[in-house]
């Protein structure tokens, strides 16, 4: 078999991304007769892997992030979309789409052409609706149960995540014949709920990228 060789985005975002260890996947812990109090596990920090990644800074919603240096910014061109990934150049296989700022976008190919790229894609969005949105005054994690109930059966009853210094909940939804692997992030930011989406993330690779993304989200005062 060939040496695999990563073709994306050079060996900056591969030799960065592969340091970082997943984050465990909530599970249940039995009951006892004394309640401990509620884990959450802070995105490890990685102030030098992203040191020279570009910035995305949302002013509408106050958060930021960093994303790899490689990845033009806008939408996917239409001339990209003309070929399969494994024929396009580099610069149509990594772009963040901000042009919506309620519904922000990465994506990326990561692999070998010869055996393969896959798509790595993160969103970050936030619905204005009232719908999406727990009412004001009411405890916005069990309105998370009943709202996004079908994301998983372990939806944890307590943040189980820091993400740029906030209480966050993660929620790890298994691969099946029809669907990847997923994971959603809900973080509440002065009364507006923001939604990260992870796709694929059983995928070393892809685990290791989206780490490192998140690590470097921040949200403004």
């Amino acid at each position: 078999m060939k040496k695999k060789i990563f073709v994306i985005l050079g060996v900056l975002i591969l030799t960065a991304c592969t340091s970082v260890e997943p984050s465990p996947v909530p599970t249940e812990v039995p009951p006892t007769e004394t309640k401990a109090p509620p884990t959450v596990t802070p995105i490890p920090p990685t102030p030098d892997q992203a040191a020279d990644w570009q910035e995305y800074i949302n002013a509408e919603l106050g958060y930021s992030f960093k994303y790899p240096a490689g990845c033009s910014f806008g939408p996917m061109g239409a001339d990209c979309k003309q070929s399969p990934p494994e024929e396009r150049p580099l610069e149509c296989l990594c772009f963040l789409n901000a042009e919506d700022p309620y519904q922000v976008g990465m994506q990326t190919f990561l692999g070998n052409p010869e055996e393969g790229l896959t798509l790595v894609t993160l969103m970050v969005q936030h619905h204005e609706t009232p719908a999406y949105n727990p009412p004001e005054g009411e405890e916005w994690i069990p309105w998370i149960h009943n709202k996004w109930a079908y994301l998983s059966e372990d939806i944890p009853d307590e943040p189980n995540l820091t993400l740029g210094g906030h209480p966050a909940v993660r929620i790890y939804t298994p691969g099946s014949p029809q669907a990847y692997a997923a994971e959603n992030i809900f973080v509440l930011k002065d009364g507006k709920l923001i939604h990260i989406t992870m796709i694929d993330v059983d995928i070393e690779e892809h685990r290791a990228l989206y780490e490192t993304i998140l690590s470097t989200f921040q949200f403004s005062d």
